[in-house]
């Protein structure tokens, strides 16, 4: 058959079984077919240039793929990789037995409905002729999933979970049932670009062969039936026009009957909306992202999209900014509530102010803090109407819509609560009966539809207790105070509670200084705050760090500050005994006994004591106000080590009990213990960006810790030795150590491997420092 136009073919095959096959083909076609112009890497790649870009250059310019298929073939990633990219860019694939050993059931299911030409039989080889010489009519295998954004930044704690359960379902529920997966979350968290991301993944891509698609839908769908024809246009590769919900349902289950596809249905908010796109499909998964619980169908298995984790919200805060002032990138990052939205909007500010204002990056992030500081999470709304779609107000606004008025003023009023805390439904129940006179049903339906709007961040009804987010706390702490006196509604729970000394709940215990200062009420906090009675209920219901930050919701004053730092002094006694409160207080405040208000502390607490009781007549136990501010104990063995992270609010410390603290150093909490060496630890080093601690030990280990989860991320075997000392590089990537092994190592902390060994010395080495350039290293021995 004469060619009607010149037909352009691609070879593809794995070295390994097929080069012999696809060089006799493509010597054949040569010969007979001169018309067919043929690509082949063999030939047809350049050396230097991209190996890639140049195979995609290549199917982009031919009609078909002849695939070579031989068993390596099949099970070849870039093989898998040429035949995919030719799918979507709507180029034939034609595949040819290259070998009498392939294993068709393994296939994918759109390769065993096509004809494998044996090229050794006559009639095949000719009917293969005929197919490359015949126009390419095969539709593009859609991928409809937009580009990542330039400042994407990998999360890969809902990341990972969320492609697990698709590949997993898709194994074991193929041929069962549709897979329905939720990203869920409130607006702004990331769950459209974390969707994105999911369909770029090459696995994905791998398992859903026949496609990925893309449905947005939104708050307000005007019409539903133009979506679904537009989606029926891109799987069949012609135009539809459909005038009934039937029609267009018909004609969507019939396109997606047996192909593997990825359906993405992205900003659900009415489960009717839905009903279309989850019929049909055995093959197909659906991936729904939504902020209302509401819209979820009957067994979907759903990942919840919250904050970033503090390094990747300060990836993003730092995207394309200068490689400095990283702790103010990731305070600043903190105060924005590790929330994608405000952190892309607030990186816009930052890199405008220094690419284009030249500012120094500092001044920058000043102005930032000053901008919240002064106009909270709306600081950094866009003024054009057309870029309100990214606005903060707008984002919360769109899921508060739904709600009545007096329900808004309701959840607005949950601001007042302490942040990130668990508020219990007891205390919410509590405020809104005084406020607006909700009953216990009302308010605990209120909250179920909050929670079903992703506006609360979690709502355990067997817990019986909530907890807001701090981007929408501080979101809500703004519209209440637009609307009303923030401290009225303070008082108003306040009042609700009752007398202090009988408070109805730990979480009133707990918080009742901090309500009280939220309704201005400073004579009353300070008479409880000098009141050993209250001092003492409250510390047998909460704990001494409780305790001790009540004193500071007040001006600093002599007399407060004075009981507030006999308090942490004794914190390691009367955190484990509370009934040596009188003895220690007493003892403590002794040498300012000549204060009126400290006397009468004094006698109040020795009145109010349990007898018996030890009581100092002479200063024998450290006062207040000198240096030492607490003592922390926890730790069964002598303490040999200690570090500071560098924002200076923890310690982590080593110890001869084989194990690490972490510790609060504001509140004098014991935050996590670290166990895992099988002998003394007797060094540790925290990175300079304070998320890990690397520690020395005399097992001949080393072993890195992540501060913020308690994980041991690695063990770094390789001394022979016990392991004395250990510091880390300015940068963060390495570590040095030293042993009784009379070495020095280098370690990567990236690659968790050894990169050199320095010797040299002739007995132990004790110490190792780093200088500040991370060049070199100064070391001491015994």
């Amino acid at each position: 058959m004469p060619p009607s136009e010149t037909s352009r073919a691609f070879i593809s095959y794995a070295r390994s079984d097929g080069a012999d096959y696809a060089a006799r083909l493509r010597r054949r076609l040569e010969k007979e077919h001169p018309e067919i112009k043929l690509f082949q890497d063999v030939i047809g790649l350049h050396s230097g240039e991209d190996w890639w870009l140049q195979i995609t250059r290549a199917l982009d310019n031919v009609n078909y793929m002849v695939l070579v298929a031989t068993p390596h073939a099949m099970a070849s990633d870039v093989v898998r990789k040429e035949w995919r990219y030719a799918r979507q860019q709507g180029v034939c694939v034609l595949p040819v037995q290259g070998s009498d050993a392939l294993d068709f059931d393994s296939l994918p299911r759109w390769m065993k409905t096509k004809q494998f030409a044996d090229l050794k039989v006559k009639e095949q080889w000719e009917l293969f002729i005929s197919d490359l010489h015949r126009p390419c009519e095969m539709p593009r295998v859609p991928f409809m999933a937009e580009d990542l954004p330039n400042d994407y930044v990998h999360r890969p704690a809902e990341f990972e979970p969320l492609i697990q359960l698709l590949l997993k379902k898709a194994r074991e529920q193929r041929n069962l049932v549709a897979i329905t997966t939720a990203l869920r979350g409130a607006g702004g968290f990331g769950k459209t670009t974390l969707a994105k991301a999911v369909c770029h993944d090459e696995r994905i891509q791998e398992v859903f062969d026949d496609g990925v698609v893309w449905i947005t839908l939104g708050a307000k769908v005007d019409n539903l039936i133009g979506k679904v024809g537009e989606l029926a246009s891109v799987l069949s590769g012609q135009p539809t026009n459909f005038t009934s919900k039937e029609g267009a349902g018909t004609r969507l289950r019939e396109l997606i009957a047996d192909r593997d596809i990825l359906m993405v249905i992205d900003d659900v908010w009415d489960a009717a909306h839905l009903e279309l796109f989850l019929q049909g499909g055995p093959y197909c998964a659906r991936l729904i992202t939504t902020r209302n619980l509401d819209t979820l169908p009957p067994r979907c298995q759903e990942v919840k999209v919250d904050s970033m984790q503090p390094d990747e919200a300060a990836a993003l805060l730092g995207a394309d900014l200068p490689e400095e002032c990283k702790p103010g990138i990731t305070a600043l990052a903190k105060r924005a509530g590790n929330w994608p939205l405000l952190l892309g909007i607030v990186n816009g500010v930052l890199r405008e102010r220094v690419d284009k204002m030249h500012q120094p990056l500092s001044e920058a992030i000043a102005y930032a803090n000053k901008a919240l500081d002064k106009r909270g999470l709306t600081a950094f709304d866009p003024g054009n109407t057309e870029a309100r779609n990214r606005a903060v107000e707008l984002t919360v606004d769109v899921s508060l819509e739904q709600f009545a008025p007096a329900q808004r003023e309701r959840f607005e009023e949950l601001s007042v609560f302490a942040g990130d805390v668990e508020i219990p439904l007891k205390s919410v129940r509590t405020l809104w009966r005084a406020t607006a006179g909700l009953d216990e049903f009302d308010a605990e339906e209120l909250c179920g539809r909050l929670h079903g709007r992703s506006l609360l961040q979690t709502f355990d009804l067997t817990a019986r207790h909530l907890r807001l987010h701090d981007v929408m706390r501080s979101y809500l702490q703004t519209a209440l105070a637009r609307r009303a006196d923030p401290k009225v509604v303070h008082r108003k729970l306040v009042d609700a509670w009752g007398d202090p000394f009988k408070l109805p709940q730990t979480y009133a215990w707990q918080w009742y200084a901090y309500h009280l200062a939220g309704a201005a009420q400073v004579a009353e906090l300070r008479e409880l705050l000098l009141s050993p009675a209250w001092l003492q209920a409250k510390l047998v219901v909460t704990d001494v760090a409780s305790l001790t930050a009540d004193f500071d919701r007040l001006p600093r004053n002599e007399d407060l500050e004075l009981v507030q730092g006999a308090i942490r002094l004794s914190a390691h006694v009367i955190g484990k005994d509370p009934q040596q409160f009188a003895s220690q207080m007493v003892g403590r405040l002794l040498p300012h006994q000549h204060m009126a208000a400290i006397a009468e502390f004094g006698k109040r607490t020795a009145e109010g004591a349990h007898a018996p009781w030890l009581r100092s007549t002479q200063p024998t136990l450290h006062p207040p106000g000198t240096g030492l501010l607490r003592t922390l104990t926890g730790h069964s063995g002598a303490v040999t080590a200690v570090a500071v992270t560098p924002d200076e609010r923890r310690a982590v410390s080593a110890s001869e009990d084989k194990t690490l603290k972490v510790w609060d150093l504001a509140s004098g909490r014991e935050l996590r213990t670290f166990t895992g060496h099988s002998g003394l630890v007797r060094a540790v080093a925290v990175t300079p960006d304070g998320q890990r601690a690397v520690s020395a030990s005399h097992d001949q280990t080393l072993k890195v810790w992540d501060l913020a989860s308690g994980c041991e991320l690695c063990t770094l075997t390789g001394h022979s030795d016990q392991v004395t000392a250990v510091a880390v590089t300015p940068d963060g990537q390495r570590a040095i150590s030293a042993s009784g092994d009379r070495t020095v190592k280098v370690w990567g902390l990236a690659g968790r491997r050894e990169l050199r060994t320095l010797t040299g010395h002739w007995d132990w080495v004790t110490a190792v420092a780093v200088t500040p350039d991370g060049q070199r290293g100064g070391l001491g021995i015994c």
